[in-house]
């Protein structure tokens, strides 16, 4: 049975364009009102879904920035996983060193790189903050996210391979997250504070950096447009829209209730 939900926000519970369908939202309050936990796992930061968390009514907790973080639904912070300062300084000399585009997300919630490029322009279409200009200065790192050319990365992913958790988490979006950090430790945070075994968590995503929180619960479901790894790692693929399977949720915790 199935007693938490786990869903991505950027191409699954939001759509292409960064907007939440209003009968994708429509469906997620119902859900909600039937007292089926819904929770957020995002490669964002938590204040760039607060809003999100307000809309839906979510108490959380909530993980962000692929389970390096776990938030509750005030915002506030109840757990960190920080990229060890050394491999962080290693990414980011590399990348600073091929010129290639890039930030750097602190604890703090701020975002700071080398210089500003227009491919930094994304971020805002996502709700996230333009980086400043700025080193890191000895604060703890959350994530390094490099912004490439669609679907390139070349040998990137041999750049502290060992050390960090690296992995795509949108087309043009390569990330290094500390290697004990990714949607399915933030999971398994979240669920172990709301009691849950992970064997009774649903689990909803379309990117690569959702395949270790589809594995991890006990049901993971890839949206219709998900990546291969997605569907890859999913034990089912909508062939509709994500409402429907809330709906489906919905009906079936009618029918054990009645």
């Amino acid at each position: 049975m199935i007693r938490l939900v786990a869903s991505d926000v950027d191409g699954t519970l939001l759509d292409h364009h960064g907007m939440l369908p209003p009968h994708r939202a429509a469906a997620a309050r119902r859900l909600v009102d039937a007292e089926m936990p819904l929770v957020l796992a995002t490669g964002k930061l938590w204040t760039s879904v607060r809003r999100l968390v307000d809309e839906l009514g979510l108490d959380g907790p909530h993980v962000a920035c692929n389970g390096s973080v776990v938030f509750d639904g005030a915002g506030r912070v109840l757990a960190r996983t920080l990229l060890d300062g050394a491999v962080a300084d290693e990414v980011v000399s590399e990348l600073r060193a091929r010129r290639l585009v890039h930030a750097v997300y602190l604890d703090d919630g701020t975002l700071v790189t080398d210089r500003i490029d227009p491919s930094h322009d994304v971020l805002p279409l996502l709700g996230e903050p333009l980086p400043s200009v700025g080193g890191i200065d000895g604060r703890g790192v959350l994530k390094v996210l490099a912004i490439l050319p669609p679907e390139t990365e070349g040998d990137l992913r041999t750049l502290a391979a060992d050390t960090s958790r690296i992995q795509r988490t949108g087309p043009r979006f390569l990330e290094w997250n500390a290697s004990t950090a990714d949607k399915s430790t933030g999971l398994a945070h979240v669920a172990g504070m709301l009691d849950i075994p992970l064997a009774e968590v649903l689990a909803v995503g379309d990117a690569e950096n959702d395949v270790p929180m589809l594995r991890a619960a006990g049901l993971g479901v890839a949206v219709a447009d998900a990546s291969p790894a997605a569907r890859a790692a999913a034990d089912r693929t909508l062939t509709s829209d994500l409402a429907d399977l809330f709906d489906e949720l919905v009906a079936d915790l009618q029918a054990v209730r009645a």
